[in-house]
């Protein structure tokens, strides 16, 4: 990649996805939102991205297109749709096969990286994270909570000149963007704090913060904390715990992050089909293939999915 990167189609414009476009476009980017949602493109197309939180009230005039087929050879495809849909977004996109663009999971959850690999290449796929926090409160219109490093870093690992430029015309644009040489790791280092909060959140209808000040749930989360770090670690990710508290104190501030609820929990509230299975379904597979014993994370689990059976079928 030596030609400018320019031009950024963002698949999936809810709350992350439309804060990323919107973040990089007043910086001066090429992007267009794509979102299946009819009603929510339709307000942003008339009256612009209505954005509240950080930064004020605020509309931010932006592209955006129901069918990922309207945009043609972008540079980046920002990959920010629920992990239930990223293999339908794949089909969606398959006219940009063979091109030279490059595909970042923005997304919660193990498996997203590699539906993406299996239709576009592993050489065209970056892994990415981010703490930071949106929402979306309806249609054309999202919360805005911080602002928060985020990651990216070649799938097959390793640094690489192009991961380089991109972080730097991220941060220069407003998204402060950081290389990572071992992404995976990182990518782990953020499920194990979604391991521990979301299903808490979703159960309990709480911010991270709230959770945090009820003794009771402090000791949930920390069990499945506990019982997350070991599934890490028989998949050879050897993170202390000490840096996933760390990083779960930077998620869990009061006045940013903290303040949102999980998107789990966003999930359940609008009664659809939440990322539970790329959350704890697909590490729980990994437990039970390593023969560890997770009881916290099974009962987090199975929890969520009694309450999607009052509105999930399958």
């Amino acid at each position: 990649m030596t030609e400018p990167i320019q031009k950024v189609m963002v698949m999936g414009a809810g709350g992350m996805g439309a804060l990323f476009g919107a973040i990089l476009a007043e910086g001066g980017f090429d992007v267009v939102l794509v979102d299946n949602d009819h009603d929510h493109i339709d307000a942003i197309r008339e009256d612009g991205l209505h954005i509240s939180g950080l930064g004020g009230e605020r509309y931010q005039r932006i592209t955006a297109e129901y069918e990922a087929s309207e945009v043609t050879e972008p540079h980046l495809v920002l990959v920010q749709c629920k992990g239930t849909a990223t293999a339908d977004a794949a089909k969606a996109m398959a006219h940009l096969a063979g091109t030279n663009t490059i595909f970042i999971s923005f997304q919660n959850g193990l498996g997203n990286e590699d539906t993406l690999a299996e239709h576009f290449g592993a050489e065209n796929v970056f892994g990415g994270l981010t703490s930071m926090a949106g929402a979306r409160l309806g249609p054309g219109h999202i919360q805005d909570f911080d602002r928060v490093p985020s990651y990216i870093g070649e799938w097959s690992g390793g640094l690489s000149d192009r991961v380089d430029r991109i972080a730097v015309a991220f941060t220069a644009a407003g998204l402060e963007t950081k290389a990572s040489a071992n992404i995976k790791t990182e990518i782990w280092k953020k499920l194990l704090g979604n391991m521990t909060m979301s299903a808490v959140s979703g159960i309990a209808n709480l911010t991270s913060t709230e959770i945090l000040q009820i003794e009771a749930l402090r000791k949930v989360c920390f069990a499945a904390l506990d019982e997350a770090i070991s599934i890490a670690h028989s998949e050879g990710v050897m993170l202390e715990k000490s840096a996933v508290v760390e990083g779960l104190e930077m998620m869990t501030a009061p006045g940013g992050t903290g303040d949102n609820k999980s998107s789990l929990c966003l999930d359940v509230l609008a009664k659809r089909q939440s990322e539970v299975e790329f959350i704890y379904g697909k590490p729980l597979a990994l437990a039970e293939k390593a023969g560890l014993v997770v009881p916290t994370l099974r009962a987090l689990y199975g929890l969520v999915k009694g309450i999607e059976t009052h509105y999930v079928k399958e």
